[in-house]
């Protein structure tokens, strides 16, 4: 008998401020660190954020409000 695999998904809220980071279940509405609102989707296309580290969406490619793109390639 195979064990199912299970896929949990992680999502999570950004401070577009300082970078703070916290599970998207939390009841946090503002950061804090510095106060700032929260963001819970990319403001771009609306899709949740998978990754509390990435500098940009990955299903749109465009850049999270407040993080540092300084490095890139572009």
């Amino acid at each position: 008998m195979q064990k199912e695999k299970v896929k949990i998904e992680y999502k999570y809220k950004l401070c577009p401020v300082c970078s703070f980071f916290c599970n998207l279940n939390e009841q946090d509405k503002f950061c804090s660190f510095c106060g700032s609102q929260l963001i819970e989707a990319c403001p771009e296309c609306g899709e949740a954020i998978a990754n509390p580290y990435a500098k940009f969406c990955k299903y749109c490619g465009k850049n999270y409000p407040g993080r540092n793109t300084k490095g890139n390639l572009e």
